[in-house]
């Protein structure tokens, strides 16, 4: 007991209090200083490792092209530069902390999107951001990425995928039904991110959930969550300071992505759990005649992958359930509205692609009558819709909702011209810049629909357009938002007439918008069309003459 006393007393002396303050300062300036080392050496390596291909200039040596991404329109015509003076790649270093090889060409995106999937990971500097909101679905590697994938893949099945389509109707139907209102209330002059993200949400809570959330007309406080995570996402990738969780989650921003995600976890928890409840009393009860009206219930996205086991039977945990739901809904909302609007921007810039398109689509309902000209029956109407499809595809090309994805390796990639990508490196794969590249398309600056005509081979070159990336990882619900896109552009150009709208702040035409690349492609103070309703029976009439 004289001893501890003794040493206590040593210790809570000022003398002792020095010393101890002392260690523990030259032991944390250790630390720093080697994790200093560490770092430097780090940076030194990779940029010999990467000096095979050609770096723009940079502020130093050490901190490389720091602060020069840029999420604006700037950015983008950055991107733009880049493939005009390199052509195909080229290397860019985030300070110390990020090397990366940026690619724009074809021939050097295939072999690394077409890479196996048990060597390609997802790196840490976008996806890691997004996981305590999707799980680990977009961030998983190895086997546990692809035993997900292959119990997913039900989910998105042609056969499932039809029954999707009169979802995609109804809720087209109440945008549509809104925008007549505010048309008759002298409002022609709308922004269509609000309204169409609102109508892509309503049709996925049904597609996924089955849930009638009325979103398009009324608040709903998930839908704000999706909105606001999906925000305050962005930003966060924007401050390299709020890359490190211990710092974002101490910031405002970062508490309020925190109060946002409960909201969205407590929703899909309730969801999924009460489904699986729903469907085990209904194996234990139900008749025969029961299962054969259940086989003909349209199943959504929850049941699906309740219901799906794998080899060995075993299906995904209700949290890996919560994880995919999640992520179908942050992955399908946002990309497909931004395809939606972009391609009913392009077409009301261009009067005479859209008048054909309509054309098109009212050669389709020809003969029908009463709500089924408001709709289409199934997926073979979709197919009948080659020039509109072409439409949508040079949309997506133009104004691709993804702008770029990146992906690491967990060994050394060999590029075309004897340039390696070493195991470790971020690559950032620009869809954007490929789609955009001069030695893969035809005046890329335009929208020309031709791009696409079958008989354009340039258009068919392998990986010249990737909207949806491509190889093993590429997006598993692709279908699904090319039936959805067709059937909303098709319907709202059977019922409106669009052309180039104002927006009220910079009081000018939206001829020309400044593109907003966020976490999907959007436009700075949004994206405003004027709205003319078509009186079907008039445009039939003058379509026979």
């Amino acid at each position: 007991m004289t001893l501890l006393h003794s040493v206590l007393s040593l210790v809570l002396s000022w003398t002792g209090l020095c010393s101890v303050l002392y260690i523990f300062s030259t032991g944390l300036v250790a630390v720093v200083a080697l994790w200093t080392v560490r770092l430097l050496l780090r940076h030194t390596w990779y940029s010999h490792r990467l000096s095979c291909f050609s770096k723009p200039q940079t502020r130093s040596w050490l901190l490389g092209h720091l602060g020069k991404m840029q999420s604006t329109e700037e950015g983008l015509q950055q991107v733009d530069d880049l493939v005009q003076t390199y052509k195909h790649s080229c290397c860019w270093f985030l300070g110390p902390f990020y090397h990366l090889v940026r690619l724009f060409h074809p021939d050097y995106v295939k072999p690394l999107l077409m890479a196996p999937a048990s060597i390609t990971v997802k790196d840490e500097l976008i996806y890691h951001h997004l996981r305590p909101w999707l799980g680990d679905l977009l961030i998983s590697n190895g086997e546990v990425w692809s035993r997900k994938r292959r119990l997913l893949t039900p989910a998105f099945h042609f056969d499932i995928l039809k029954s999707y389509i009169a979802v995609f109707n109804s809720s087209s139907k109440i945008m549509h039904d809104k925008w007549c209102r505010l048309v008759a209330e002298g409002k022609t002059n709308l922004e269509m991110f609000d309204h169409v993200s609102l109508m892509t949400l309503d049709s996925l809570l049904k597609c996924a959930f089955s849930y009638d959330s009325n979103c398009q007309e009324s608040p709903s406080e998930y839908v704000s969550a999706i909105v606001e995570l999906s925000d305050l996402a962005t930003r966060r990738r924007e401050n390299i300071l709020h890359h490190w969780d211990w710092i974002y989650w101490k910031t405002q921003q970062g508490k309020r992505f925190k109060q946002a995600l409960n909201t969205v976890h407590r929703f899909t928890r309730d969801v999924v759990q009460k489904r699986r409840t729903f469907l085990s009393q209904q194996r234990e009860t139900e008749t025969q005649l029961d299962v054969a009206l259940t086989a003909r219930r349209r199943k959504d996205f929850v049941d699906i992958i309740l219901l799906t086991k794998d080899e060995d039977g075993k299906g995904l945990t209700d949290e890996e359930i919560q994880a995919e739901a999640n992520t179908f809904m942050f992955a399908g909302h946002d990309t497909t509205a931004s395809a939606i609007c972009w391609t009913l921007y392009n077409l009301a810039r261009h009067e005479d692609y859209q008048e054909k398109c309509r054309q098109e689509v009212m050669d389709l309902m020809e003969g029908r009558d009463g709500q089924e000209i408001e709709c289409f029956r199934c997926l073979h109407d979709l197919s009948n819709l080659p020039f509109t499809t072409m439409c949508i595809k040079e949309s997506l090309r133009l104004h691709s909702p993804v702008p770029g994805v990146t992906r690491k390796y967990t060994q050394d990639m060999v590029l075309p011209g004897n340039r390696t990508v070493p195991a470790g490196t971020i690559c950032l794969v620009s869809i954007y810049g490929t789609h955009h590249n001069p030695t893969v398309w035809t005046n890329p600056h335009e929208f020309d629909p031709l791009h696409f005509d079958p008989s354009n081979k340039k258009s068919q070159a392998s990986h010249a357009f990737i909207p949806f990336s491509s190889g093993p990882r590429n997006c598993i619900g692709q279908k699904f938002a090319m039936a959805e896109l067709r059937v909303v552009v098709a319907l709202t150009l059977l019922r409106f007439r669009l052309t180039p709208g104002v927006n009220p702040e910079l009081g000018s035409s939206s001829g020309r918008v400044r593109r907003l690349p966020q976490i999907v492609l959007r436009a700075e103070g949004g994206l405003w069309l004027q709205l003319e309703p078509l009186n079907r029976v008039t445009q039939k009439e003058q379509s026979d003459k």
